[in-house]
């Protein structure tokens, strides 16, 4: 009886964080491509972007400072689950933060909004149903699965994040690893329901295999490593030198507003605010610059940095494919594949998620893709050393 009961509660739920992250995920990825597209049309809205700073940085300062840390919250909680209860504004402010970062110009992602909606609206579960510390880390790391499977259609990639992103070894077991995939699954199938369709990258040829292109695939996953440590350093790096040089967040918010702006007009660098997913999907056909993601290194770097919201994983998709992309300029290996291969090896060696990122390649390419992104994944991984974008600064 007892195990009929646990097994009722856990199906409840996890039927309830697939509504709330499945359908919080779809009316995000909605008003993200609505906002996307009023700033395409109306490029003088780069201009507003330190007033949108402005407005985020009083947002945070005035109500929303207990959930200012955004995912390294979700990972404390995850790994400490006797801390309070997640702040339920956690989700409408970095829901209404991250539409504002992107439609005024900003150079973000959105796995980190789809997490801490998801995160922040399912950890209101604990205290109705009366969760152990046990178990209300799984609730969180299914939640974690559910927000990142949803936002990106990759339900199996999702689960796996999940369990990599924070391991709370005394959370996990075979029980709770079928819960995640469940709950990530089922928030796949919500998000999907609602009628949003997601990104399809398309890789057109496999490598011929042979003992030089071997040679070559390890030097692409040593450079594309080494880019993965340069945007963690970077951003470590500049996010303590504006907190330290510009300690007011207001102004820290308006002057990086600012300059980033500058940057954007003066380079005309408008394919590299926002996602960017027409420039990714453009990477995987034509050879992008061979500085292009630089560019998007750099603006996204000074965008987090300065405190406005959104994720880290989308820009790294966009630096690992451009970065794929332009190397098909001096590597014998096909441009489609290295882009693909950037996309989700810069992020996983990023994350340090990189079973996650090969079984992304799985998801969004096919299986036939997989065991070339595990061996990229992993040395890239390797290379970009051991710290986490998710671990604080």
């Amino acid at each position: 009886m007892i195990y009929i009961r646990s097994f009722a509660k856990w199906m409840i739920i996890c039927i309830l964080i697939a509504i709330l992250a499945g359908s919080g995920s779809a009316l995000f990825l909605v008003l993200l491509d609505y906002c996307t597209q009023i700033r395409i049309q109306h490029r003088f809205l780069i201009a507003l972007l330190p007033i949108a700073g402005l407005i985020t940085a009083l947002i945070y300062q005035t109500a929303g400072k207990p959930s200012s840390s955004g995912n390294q919250l979700i990972v404390e909680n995850i790994l400490q689950p006797s801390k309070p209860v997640l702040p339920f504004l956690m989700a409408p402010f970095i829901f209404a933060t991250t539409l504002l970062s992107h439609l005024f110009g900003a150079s973000a992602g959105r796995e980190g909004t789809a997490l801490q909606i998801s995160a922040g609206l399912s950890d209101q579960l604990t205290k109705p149903f009366k969760l152990t510390d046990k178990e209300r880390a799984l609730l969180l790391l299914a939640a974690v699965a559910a927000g990142f499977g949803s936002v990106f259609g990759t339900p199996i990639a999702g689960a796996i994040f999940a369990l990599e992103f924070a391991t709370n070894k005394k959370a996990v077991s075979f029980y709770s690893i079928l819960l995640v995939f469940v709950c990530a699954f089922l928030a796949h199938w919500v998000c999907l329901a609602w009628g949003v369709v997601h990104t399809e990258y398309l890789i057109k040829q496999l490598p011929k295999i042979s003992f030089i292109n071997l040679l070559f695939i390890v030097l692409v996953s040593i450079i594309f490593g080494l880019v993965a440590f340069l945007f963690k350093t970077g951003l470590h790096y500049f996010k303590v030198r504006a907190i330290t040089h510009l300690p007011n967040e207001l102004w820290r918010s308006v002057i990086g507003g600012t300059f980033i702006a500058l940057i954007v007009y003066i380079t005309n660098g408008f394919d590299f605010i926002g996602l960017g997913i027409e420039s990714m999907i453009r990477a995987f056909d034509t050879p992008a610059n061979h500085n292009d993601f630089a560019i998007k290194m750099l603006l996204t770097i000074l965008t987090l940095s300065v405190g406005f919201k959104g994720g880290e994983v989308t820009p790294l998709f966009f630096i690992g494919a451009t970065l794929g992309s332009g190397l098909s300029l001096v590597l014998p290996l096909p441009i489609s594949f290295l882009a693909g291969m950037g996309m989700v090896s810069v992020f996983g060696a990023a994350a340090k998620t990189p079973l996650a990122a090969a079984l992304l390649a799985l998801e969004l390419f096919g299986k036939e893709y997989f065991i070339y992104a595990f061996a990229i994944c992993i040395i890239a991984s390797f290379i970009a050393g051991k710290k986490s974008i998710y671990q604080p600064s």
